[in-house]
């Protein structure tokens, strides 16, 4: 998939499916030293996540957000996944 000017890719996954894939503006996620922030060309990071909500902005401008119990987010070259068990 080809990232547009603003926008990079981004992978949620759980045990049971892939929750979300797509093009995103950025997101916001809990981190386990706190909220953290991550839009495109960010420098690579690995970060363990707690309980907390999830924000996505989307390429379209609209946004959605669900919550998590805990997980993992990377990101590296305009990529990035986030692992978790639970998303509701």
């Amino acid at each position: 998939m080809a990232n547009s000017d603003k926008g990079f890719h981004i992978e949620i996954v759980t045990p049971l499916k892939l929750h979300f894939s797509g093009e995103i503006v950025s997101v916001t996620a809990p981190g386990e030293l706190g909220q953290f922030q991550v839009l495109k060309n960010h420098a690579p990071l690995l970060s363990s996540l707690t309980k907390g909500t999830v924000k996505l902005a989307l390429a379209d401008r609209s946004e959605q957000s669900f919550s998590i119990l805990d997980g993992f987010f990377e990101v590296s070259s305009n990529k990035a996944i986030l692992l978790t068990e639970t998303i509701s």
